[in-house]
């Protein structure tokens, strides 16, 4: 049986984090654009069409706030430093850590 060293760990729950960010972004945003755009079309007289824009229009915007997240990971101008074979999941976690430890790599 193999143990887990603490950097593994650490960057599988960094890893988790992110994904159920990028979740909860996007739910959100089809809640609260959906329910806004509900709230416009009641009193434009389309609640169905308003709910349906509302709800793609969160949904974009989640997904745009998830991207931003995750292109700013690496830094502002810095190239991530990982090797090709890395996994995208693998050189997100790389590139969070670093962010977190000041650039120095564990």
């Amino acid at each position: 049986m193999t143990s887990r060293t603490p950097e593994a760990a650490e960057a599988a729950r960094v890893t988790g984090n992110e994904a159920w960010a990028i979740v909860s972004r996007t739910i959100a945003g089809m809640l609260v654009y959906g329910a806004i755009g509900y709230g416009l079309g009641m009193w434009l007289g389309s609640p169905t069409a308003g709910l349906s824009i509302g709800v793609l229009l969160g949904v974009a915007l989640g997904l745009y706030l998830s991207f931003v997240s995750i292109k700013s990971l690496g830094g502002s101008n810095q190239a991530l430093k990982v090797s090709t074979s890395d996994s995208w999941s693998a050189k997100m976690t790389r590139a969070r850590m670093e962010r977190t430890s000041g650039g120095r790599t564990p």
